[in-house]
């Protein structure tokens, strides 16, 4: 009776570690993480899966006007489990809720496990109004990569971008010069 007991629970043993095999996400780290960096989470899927680890706009560009251009440099890595077919990966840039007109938007598509750091441009609409704004970026916003994780293709930067009026020294003395600007 004691070996059929015991047989039994070798049995529901088996039985419990073989039905999570495989089943789990999987938690991937990588040793370049900053403290603020959460750990991943990677789909079992394969696919790749873009991840945008910073966004940083350059002190110089903070303070900026309408029809300005902006220089973003962010951090991305394929964290995921395939390597991205297709050429280019687009990136969207927001002001707000604006979306910013692409000059260089794009860059090589990754292989899996590799990250690189990019510079972008930006060109800002005529039609922003004047105020703060914190910039964003979204990789690959159609999801022409089949990311297997969007949730990490969205981040925002650090601080604020002013947009101001010009300070030309043209515009002094001269209303029409001003008109659109008040």
């Amino acid at each position: 009776m004691m070996i059929q007991k015991s047989g039994f629970l070798i049995f529901i043993l088996l039985i419990l570690f073989f039905s999570g095999y495989g089943a789990a996400d999987a938690i991937i780290t990588d040793d370049t993480m900053t403290h603020d960096d959460p750990a991943v989470s990677v789909s079992a899927s394969d696919g790749p899966d873009y991840l945008v680890r910073f966004v940083d706009v350059p002190v110089y560009e903070s303070t900026t006007y309408r029809g300005g251009v902006i220089h973003p440099s962010l951090g991305v890595k394929n964290t995921g489990m395939n390597d991205t077919s297709g050429d280019m990966v687009n990136v969207s840039g927001y002001l707000g809720s604006y979306l910013l007109l692409p000059v260089i938007s794009t860059f090589p598509a990754l292989m899996c496990g590799q990250e690189q750091t990019i510079t972008l441009e930006y060109k800002l609409p005529d039609t922003i109004e004047y105020g703060g704004y914190v910039f964003s970026v979204m990789i690959d916003p159609d999801n022409l990569t089949h990311d297997t994780n969007t949730t990490n293709n969205m981040k925002k930067a650090g601080g604020m971008i002013s947009i101001t009026s010009p300070d030309d020294d043209s515009f002094i003395g001269c209303e029409a010069c001003w008109e659109g600007y008040r």
